[in-house]
């Protein structure tokens, strides 16, 4: 490289462009760049044009060396020789830089990339590469949203969960928001998210989609929603619905938790408090009876000798267990009499709620016995709504749906990526090596 400027034009790895000044600062480091020179011709008659002046524009691109870096483009602006022509005077683009933004196409991918794969907050990003948070978050969209948007992200898919997540906490002015997400079991990763949680909003969905991919669709995973029972017809009618067993559980725990919560304030007139023998074994009603151990058993028996003086909670506790002693088995016969017999047992309880129980197993008496045919469960979604909860704590908060939707998708949403350089990982000495 006999030329002096090669070797920095070859550090900077833009083709097309050459290098004309460096400077340092102690905030950035500024490269003064030019397109190199080459015959250009009208884009409407082909006349070959001339060089009228040209215009300063600043461009941020990747951090170089650990300091954010300004390039500073001497934009050439072409007129046409041909007087007549309409085309008159037009400024030289590049396809490394996008029009009308501030940020280079690789320092875009790669803040797309940081906010998007990494779950970075947007004005952390924003920060490193010293512009506002708007213009990151323009980026994100410019590339972001084509491989959302991408046919191949989401193929055939089998087994669909949905699940909620809070969007919006409550505040004075609306209720708590909520968004749906629907995951592909299969594969683990996060096919769209919906606005709201209504029956309406899951119908909308599935009409939008293709009748062929939701024909492909055999099993839909759900909590005990109502809302998402009713949403699903009539687009998946043909596929097999199963409730969740972790939110079956989960109701049968939260009845256990009403009687307790009702006995405790019946018995002593308020709330439980640290000492109050129900609110020390709150936690011990809740597990499962086969993971107490001795102390356990004793400490649980104490307390509802003590504070349960009709054995309502007692009555509960054993409802609850018969519920989870329908998913203590694997096969699908037996637990359609386990289910049954819990049914029946809840519903001739003189307790309300262990009532409630029973008419909420019995309406979901088919999804729950899916659960033993089809060995599906919503697992996958559960575990990815903690991704989406990562997204939504870097954010600390969001006004804009199509902005969250974007950045869910993004993280959670199994994206081909554009091949991104793995150098060899460079290791450190075994601290164990040393004599």
């Amino acid at each position: 490289m006999n030329n002096p400027t090669s070797l920095a034009e070859a550090l900077f790895g833009l083709d097309g462009f050459q290098i004309l000044e460096v400077t340092e600062t102690p905030d950035e480091l500024i490269i003064n760049i030019e397109t190199k020179s080459v015959v250009v011709g009208c884009p409407t008659c082909g006349v070959r044009a001339q060089a009228k002046d040209r215009m300063r524009v600043d461009i941020r691109d990747l951090p170089c060396f650990g300091r954010p870096a300004r390039l500073v483009w001497m934009k050439r602006r072409w007129r046409c020789g041909d007087r007549d022509c309409e085309e008159k005077t037009w400024t030289e683009i590049s396809e490394h830089v996008p029009s009308r933004e501030l940020l280079t196409n690789r320092a875009g991918i790669e803040a797309t990339r940081q906010v998007g794969e990494l779950a970075r907050p947007v004005s952390g990003v924003a920060k490193e590469l010293g512009v506002c948070w708007q213009t990151v978050m323009d980026a994100v969209k410019l590339h972001g949203a084509p491989l959302v948007d991408d046919p191949e992200r989401v193929g055939k898919v089998g087994a669909l969960g949905i699940d909620e997540t809070s969007f919006l906490k409550a505040t004075k002015s609306h209720p708590t928001l909520y968004a749906t997400g629907l995951v592909d079991l299969d594969h683990r990763i996060v096919i769209d998210m919906v606005e709201g949680n209504s029956a309406a909003s899951l119908r909308s969905w599935c009409r939008n989609a293709d009748p062929g991919w939701l024909g492909e669709i055999t099993v839909v995973a759900t909590d005990l929603a109502e809302s998402y029972r009713a949403g699903l017809s009539p687009h998946l009618d043909h596929a097999i619905r199963v409730a969740d067993p972790f939110h079956v559980t989960q109701v049968a725990n939260r009845a256990l938790d009403k009687v307790r919560r009702r006995v405790q304030r019946e018995t002593l007139g308020r709330r439980g408090r640290k000492n109050d023998p129900l609110y020390r074994i709150r936690k011990l009603l809740l597990s499962g009876a086969e993971r107490l151990d001795e102390r356990g058993n004793e400490r649980l028996l104490l307390g509802l000798r003590i504070g349960d003086p009709d054995n309502e909670i007692h009555g509960a506790w054993l409802a609850k267990e018969s519920v989870r002693d329908i998913y203590l088995t694997d096969d699908p016969s037996q637990a359609e009499l386990l289910l049954d017999k819990a049914i029946t047992g809840c519903l001739k309880d003189k307790v309300p709620e262990i009532r409630s129980l029973g008419r909420t197993l019995k309406r979901w008496r088919t999804e729950i016995l899916n659960h033993h045919l089809t060995g599906a469960s919503n697992g996958p979604t559960e575990g990815l709504n903690l991704c989406v909860k990562t997204v939504k704590r870097c954010g600390h908060g969001f006004r804009s749906f199509e902005n969250y939707r974007l950045r869910v998708l993004l993280h959670t949403g199994g994206v081909n990526w554009p091949e991104h350089p793995s150098p060899p990982r460079i290791r450190t000495r075994n601290p164990h090596l040393n004599a």
